[in-house]
């Protein structure tokens, strides 16, 4: 027979210390669950986050049915509650349908990157609002998703392949922009840097548009001005008029 297991000893620690001891073992153990789901994501066996609690008659109620028009359409809950992950997980229709200001449209190239980061605030979530559109309830849903893009490839690869969409789209209209106000970019830059830098820079800003409707510094301006002002920054940093290179 084997050791029988040392029975458990009481804490020693002051109290104050020992519950942070706890709660810093809470917090791996709550990561070590998201990692489990992450990984059992490989055979669909979970759904993880909010769609995990998505409830098939709440759902239907909405259209006045039962949920027996979801499992007609579906065959069950966990089958629909996989559907509607999978679409937040990667929406890339709905990156098709973006359309950023033309350059055209502007008297000069301030003009335009001031309306197409406020374009980017806009499309973005709203402290305390509801979401604006289909698109920011999407990435509001995706963003809970994201701590198992970690270790799962299953929700990692759809969100990337949506941002690749994206910054695609960006590039487009930025090299746009560089001949319709004659400018070029700064030696060591590329349109894919650019793209990928106003990318981490509207997602990270609208991070903090989760968590406030004002300027995080200036809370007398609104969000919208962070962006604005941190697009402008980059814009003219990646930036510089022809004339300039022949001088």
């Amino acid at each position: 027979m084997g050791q029988p297991a040392p029975r458990p000893t009481r804490s020693r620690l002051p109290r104050d210390e020992a519950r942070q001891r706890y709660v810093e073992i809470g917090v791996q153990v709550a990561l070590e669950r998201i990692r489990a789901d992450a990984e059992s994501l490989r055979t669909g066996s979970v759904v993880i986050g909010p769609f995990a609690n998505l409830d098939a008659n709440a759902v239907a109620a909405r259209d006045g049915k039962t949920r027996g028009v979801i499992a007609n359409l579906f065959g069950s809950q966990s089958a629909f509650q996989a559907a509607t992950m999978a679409l937040a997980l990667g929406a890339q229709e709905l990156i098709e349908e973006i359309e950023h200001p033309r350059p055209a449209d502007y008297p000069d190239a301030d003009a335009w990157v001031d309306a197409f980061f406020g374009e980017q605030s806009a499309r973005g979530p709203s402290h305390g609002s509801e979401p604006r559109d289909y698109y920011t309830s999407l990435w509001t849903l995706w963003l809970s998703a994201v701590p198992y893009a970690v270790w799962s490839d299953e929700v990692a690869e759809p969100g990337l392949a949506e941002t690749r969409d994206w910054m695609s789209g960006m590039v487009a209209v930025f090299a746009e922009a560089l001949d319709h106000f004659d400018l070029i970019l700064r030696p060591g830059t590329s349109l894919d840097d650019l793209a990928v830098a106003t990318a981490g820079l509207v997602e990270g800003l609208w991070l903090t548009q989760c968590q406030t409707a004002r300027h995080p510094i200036e809370p007398t301006e609104p969000i919208a001005t962070a962006l604005r002002r941190s697009g402008r920054m980059l814009w003219n940093g990646a930036t510089r008029p022809r004339a300039e290179a022949g001088s």
